[in-house]
């Protein structure tokens, strides 16, 4: 199966769908504040995929690599100037990551609330560059 931007995106919106829904069933169970993030950030992750294989025919291979990919496209030009923004929330989202995805991170209701919302504006604003 070949990846795509379009099979990407779609996959972000699934993600960031699960998100919406573990959060608000979470209140303040931990367990389902840190899966609504780490589900927030895979839905990040795909959408950055989305950019990635659009302008470039590829994506990152490590989750690691994604931030610099996204710079990378920044710094090309190929995003918008406002999406500079997204930056720090890539960045923050890669080094959360594995706390997330393993349980060893600590994120509270408004950070789960904050990574839903922010990934939401991330993902508008693929689907706005990428006119998908």
């Amino acid at each position: 199966m070949n990846d795509t931007p379009e099979r990407a995106l779609h996959e972000a919106e699934s993600w960031l769908v699960s998100a919406k829904h573990t959060l608000m069933d979470a209140e303040e169970e931990d367990a389902k504040i840190t899966v609504c993030c780490a589900q927030a950030i895979h839905a990040l992750i795909r959408a950055n995929d989305a950019l990635s294989l659009k302008s470039f025919g590829h994506k990152s291979t490590r989750h690691e690599d994604a931030a610099a990919l996204f710079a990378k496209l920044v710094r090309e030009k190929k995003l918008p100037d406002k999406a500079i923004r997204f930056k720090d929330l890539i960045s923050t989202a890669m080094r959360d990551k594995s706390g997330a995805d393993y349980g060893k991170g600590s994120f509270s209701y408004e950070d789960a609330k904050l990574y839903v919302e922010r990934t939401e504006n991330f993902i508008t604003m693929v689907k706005d560059v990428l006119k998908i």
